[in-house]
This record gives structure tokens, sequence and C-alpha cells, in this order.
């Protein structure tokens, strides 16, 4: 029969075995804590809703970030509404957005309640 040689254990290394014992628990918990996080968040979903932005913008100073704040107005639209003004000079009255090129009857009643002069 062979007898294999154990080392004795010293306080060393008994430390450097209960700090990885620690970490190996710590780590547990923390992937724990990570999917009850994931499994809680996954029934959470975030909607833009036209009814809970209240956005009012001065169409006659607006920059084109401020008017893409608008419901159904996009880079484009936003640029249109710009170069208009800035060709025809300051709008007199809301209503006068609707002659910007891709600003219609619709667009205009999405919007009418966000925009001022």
């Amino acid at each position: 029969m062979k007898f294999f040689w154990v080392k004795k254990i010293t306080l060393t290394d008994g430390v450097i075995l209960l700090g990885l014992i620690l970490m190996v628990i710590g780590l547990g918990m923390k992937i724990r804590e990570a999917k009850t996080v994931t499994e809680e968040n996954r029934y959470v979903s975030v909607e833009k809703k036209p009814e809970t932005m209240i956005v009012s913008v001065n169409i006659n100073t607006a920059t084109a970030v401020e008017l893409e704040s608008l419901p159904a107005i996009g880079p484009v639209t936003a640029q249109k509404i710009i170069e208009y003004r800035n060709s025809r000079g300051v709008y007199q009255k809301i209503e006068d957005i609707m002659n910007v090129s891709g600003i219609g009857e619709k667009t205009y009643e999405k919007i009418k309640e966000n925009i001022r002069i």
C-alpha cells in the first residue's frame, strides 16, 4: 500500500481557502440578484405616448431638435419647417405651418396643441 503525503494546512492556507469560499458565495449572490432584476425588468416596457408629452414649441424660434420633439415631426420635416421660415419670414399664425410641404391637416391636428407663435 502506498500512502500519500498530505500537507498540513497552515493559517495562511486557511485564510486563502476562506477567502475563496467567500468569493464564490458572493459571486453566487450577485448572479442570483442579477437574475431577479432581469426577470423583473422583462415585464417592464417603455412607451412614448403623445398624451404624456406636453411640449410647447415656438415655431418661429425653434431648432430642428425642438421641432422633432413634436408628434409626427421627424428630422426631414423639421428642416422643411426651418427652411420655410428662413425663406418666407416668420409664421404669422400657427395654421401657416400647413403651408410647409409634408404637413397637412392630419399632421396639423396632431401638433396644433403643442405649437405657438
